[in-house]
């Protein structure tokens, strides 16, 4: 095996929760006499920062607070928390990657608190050496974690891989010289994800049967 980090997403890539997500936003959709948005329309549309999601679904972002937005979006998505389980096969690959030697990392643009609080609920937390989230529920860009993440490793990007399920998990592993494998399963649609070149799996499992030593020389 050639890397020696795998550096996770976690919404939509570990922890199966798009369905809980379209349903808090079709809530603040409806409070707001927007319509509502399909599971396909939202994997279609989801971007980074997700202020710019709230914007082109018609938001209001000049007279209301941005902010309070997110406070409204995080109790609906607590609301739907039954929608939310890890992934089929996420303690698996975990395993597998632990078992190799290869240190794991989470890098989330979950605000930290509610991220770790998920993580230790589904009893993986031992399998991270390094868990990073926002320090706000705002869902901006989480270069910057992925950034001192590298910084505090000191690792050779070449030897770092990683696992995301958007189109800005791909951009920050490209700048920051990791490789990227991106899952089609969680919050952004096969189509997009192909467009950018990157490996792109239906699943975790496939991710796993395709690094095992049977299948290939990594």
């Amino acid at each position: 095996m050639k890397y020696q980090h795998i550096i996770w997403d976690w919404n939509g890539t570990l922890l199966n929760d798009a369905i809980a997500t379209v349903k808090a936003v079709n809530s603040m959709l409806q409070n707001r006499n927007l319509g509502s948005i399909t599971p396909e329309e939202y994997r279609e549309r989801i971007t980074y920062p997700v202020i710019q999601l709230y914007y082109e679904a018609g938001f209001d972002l000049i007279n209301e607070n941005y902010e309070d937005m997110c406070e409204e979006y995080a109790r609906y998505y607590q609301e739907n928390a039954p929608d939310i389980s890890l992934h089929e096969d996420a303690q698996a690959i975990l395993a597998w990657f632990r078992d190799k030697g290869i240190r794991q990392h989470i890098v989330s643009a979950s605000e930290y608190g509610i991220l770790v609080e998920q993580i230790a609920g589904y009893g993986i937390m031992d399998y991270f050496d390094t868990v990073y989230g926002q320090r706000d529920k705002r869902g901006d860009s989480k270069e910057h974690l992925a950034r001192s993440l590298m910084a505090e490793l000191k690792a050779d990007p070449a030897k770092v891989l990683f696992i995301g399920d958007t189109l800005h998990d791909f951009e920050i592993a490209n700048n920051i010289g990791a490789q990227c494998f991106l899952v089609s399963n969680g919050h952004c649609s096969t189509g997009r994800l192909q467009r950018t070149g990157a490996p792109v799996y239906p699943s975790l499992k496939a991710i796993l049967n395709d690094l095992k030593p049977e299948r290939t020389g990594l």
